[in-house]
């Protein structure tokens, strides 16, 4: 029996057709392409040159910045504030002092040391002029009250004494002195004219210190031991004696001299809770004399005691009434 072979043909599968792209489209398509390369270049570019701007424009800012910092740190340190008020008191004591009567070599030598001291023509404050004055100055004292520092200068304001003689009176005389000042590499020089303003007393009305009234009572003899060691206490404080009061006192304090003590108010002392155990707390007024010429004032204190084996010690003193202990 014949087998015939059975043969089984395999079918071939169809080749993808391929899209032919016209040549019209795939210049539009690389076209595009380029476009948008070459926007996105454009967009680069203008972003790059923002961001330069930007870091121009912030550095450009920091520089001011430093540059302006360095000014006011120069003009903080270009004066010390001691010398600035010698050199200002120096001036006002020579500008002050005038004699309209001096001969005229005297009078030169005064210009010539007020020329020192000012950037300008020293003919410019010469109150003389061509004229003869009838009158004279001499300076007593000055003090500074105060510096404002402008953008062209320094204003120093002095209160100034001073006593002026003409033929009918003499006359004491107190104002405020303004000087405008440059300062530089720790010198100064008047840059302007000298100008006088009428000193005026920052004058105020508040409510006086008192004594505490919340008071606490001591028996007769601790009172008794406490009104002893107050007359101790301030005997040795009229005597300006700084190694007795160091032991008595917590902090010596530097007493003033040429005083004696005329009475302690003992019948006047209030003794309060300092809120601090073994601490007592009073307030005295001490009358005091000076030992020149014997004119008395009191004074009032408030004291912090800590009791001791036989007496007291003052932890605080304070030369007016108040019950806070702290600063």
């Amino acid at each position: 029996m014949n087998l015939k072979k059975i043969k089984k043909k395999e079918k071939k599968a169809p080749r993808p057709k391929l899209k032919q792209l016209s040549q019209k489209k795939a210049n539009r398509f690389v076209f595009s392409i380029v476009l948008l390369l070459s926007l996105a270049a454009v967009v680069g570019v203008i972003r790059s040159n923002i961001v330069a701007m930007n870091f121009d424009q912030l550095a450009s800012k920091v520089e001011q910045i430093n540059q302006d910092n360095q000014k006011t740190t120069e003009t903080k340190e270009t004066y010390d504030p001691a010398a600035l008020a010698f050199y200002a008191i120096s001036f006002a004591k020579e500008y002050l002092n005038m004699d309209g009567k001096a001969e005229e070599g005297k009078q030169k030598e005064r210009l010539d040391r007020l020329a020192n001291y000012l950037s300008f023509d020293v003919a410019l404050i010469d109150e003389k002029g061509n004229e003869q004055l009838e009158f004279s100055r001499h300076f007593k004292q000055a003090t500074v009250t105060r510096t404002v520092e402008e953008k062209e200068c320094l204003l120093v304001y002095l209160n100034v004494v001073y006593e002026v003689k003409s033929a009918e009176k003499i006359e004491t005389r107190t104002q405020e002195m303004v000087l405008p000042i440059q300062a530089k590499d720790q010198l100064f020089a008047i840059v302007s004219r000298p100008y006088f303003l009428t000193s005026r007393i920052p004058q105020g009305k508040t409510d006086q210190l008192e004594k505490t009234k919340e008071t606490i009572e001591l028996s007769g003899n601790e009172k008794e031991e406490v009104e002893t060691f107050l007359e101790m206490f301030f005997e040795k404080y009229a005597s300006a004696d700084k190694q007795e009061l160091m032991l008595l006192m917590k902090e010596a304090i530097e007493s003033p001299e040429g005083v004696e003590l005329v009475a302690v108010d003992t019948s006047e002392v209030t003794y309060f809770d300092t809120q601090q155990q073994d601490i007592l707390g009073v307030q005295v007024s001490v009358t005091f004399a000076d030992s020149l010429t014997k004119a008395a004032y009191t004074e009032n204190f408030s004291l912090w005691l800590t009791r001791t084996e036989n007496s007291y010690f003052v932890n605080t003193l304070k030369h007016y009434f108040t019950e806070k202990e702290g600063n």
